[in-house]
């Protein structure tokens, strides 16, 4: 008669060995990091359940880990965008996550509504490190909460790596850095030949409507404008500032770009007598700045693109890629999804920048 099988030793029953492989796997998905306000945050395994305040990460997180699932709140006003533009094709259950994890107001409010988070069982909650008014109660909770820094492009890559290691997928982040870093070097070493005088002066606009906020030296509008051969009308300005139309007129920017945090568009600098001595105006170069996965203008992982465009509009002879390829091209890699011309019409507003000059040019031929 053959003697009974041995599991190991013989101390260890069934359900012990099973502890044990339960406790390794556990280990095996354990992650470790340091936010950007150099925190260590720990995770005995990967967490399944986010709020993410932030308004550019919602969607750049799920472009990494190619899902809305593991997202239960997020920003009403990174919800808002993501509902204007095309993402509820892109990610349809996006639209049941819910929006009222801040205390409510328009974009510049990251203040938590902490009972509203708390009721959602997060296993983690990023949240912007700036400002510790908006950190520190979510630090209270007991909640692994990920610190991430606004501002530069090259705060968003530090938080496209923290991304990675929270979703499980450190390579697809690392991708998705390595071909925004390489169409960085290319345009850099296209423009940089462009003395000042070739340089148009481009004056960035986060809001145009009831108040007038540009974007200065350090930011990451200054760095596209920069990478698309331009430079920023306001010199050595620097972060974001409160604007006059006065200083505007002084400034005298051959470009005008709006951004996509409200709704001024060309047609209204067009037709307003104000700005009737702005050179941009005059030439009718004001473009409204395009919304696709996501808004081009702040740092995101379709930035890429905000520079391609941008690139085509300023120096044209110099760029031979073609907008709708790069749309299609970028959508694939980064959504699987290959979007329609109408869909690329929207994401290029091209009907409302139609009568902007060079526009013509983005149009499906």
């Amino acid at each position: 008669m053959l003697p009974p099988l041995r599991w190991g030793r013989p101390s260890l029953g069934l359900a012990t060995i099973l502890v044990i492989a339960l406790g390794e796997i556990g280990s095996a998905n354990a992650i470790d990091l340091t936010d950007q306000r150099n925190r260590k945050v720990l995770f005995s395994r990967l967490p399944e359940r986010l709020v993410i305040i932030p308004i550019p990460a919602p969607s750049t997180f799920m472009a990494i880990d190619g899902s809305d699932r593991k997202i239960v709140g997020m920003n009403e006003y990174a919800a808002r965008a993501m509902q204007e533009g095309i993402s509820g094709k892109l990610f349809p259950g996006f639209r049941q996550i819910h929006t009222d994890v801040t205390t409510g107001g328009d974009a510049s409010n990251f203040a938590p509504n902490v009972e509203a988070i708390l009721a959602l069982r997060p296993d983690a909650i990023l949240q912007w490190a700036n400002n510790n008014e908006v950190i520190g109660p979510l630090d209270r909770t007991g909640i692994p909460v990920v610190g991430m820094r606004v501002g530069s492009f090259e705060n968003y890559t530090e938080y496209v790596k923290l991304m990675g290691k929270i979703a499980g997928r450190e390579a697809r982040a690392g991708e998705l850095l390595r071909k925004q870093e390489e169409a960085r070097q290319s345009l850099a070493s296209r423009f940089a030949d462009l003395s000042s005088t070739q340089r148009p002066r481009v004056l960035y606009f986060n809001r145009a409507t009831n108040m007038l906020r540009v974007s200065g030296r350090g930011t990451a509008q200054d760095l596209a404008i920069q990478l698309a051969g331009g430079q920023n009308a306001i010199g050595g300005t620097a972060s974001i500032s409160t604007v006059t139309i006065e200083q505007i007129l002084t400034w005298n920017p051959q470009v005008v770009l709006l951004g996509n945090f409200d709704s001024t568009m060309p047609s209204d600098l067009y037709r307003d007598p104000r700005w009737q001595g702005v050179e941009a105006v005059r030439a009718r170069r004001v473009y409204r700045v395009p919304l696709g996965g996501y808004r081009w203008d702040p740092p995101s992982h379709e930035s890429t693109l905000g520079w391609l465009w941008l690139a085509g509009l300023l120096h044209p002879e110099r760029v031979q890629e073609n907008i709708r390829t790069s749309v299609r091209d970028w959508f694939g890699f980064l959504y699987a999804y290959s979007p329609t011309d109408e869909e690329i019409d929207s994401i290029l507003y091209l009907k409302e920048n139609a009568g902007s000059a060079g526009y013509e040019a983005y149009r499906a031929h």
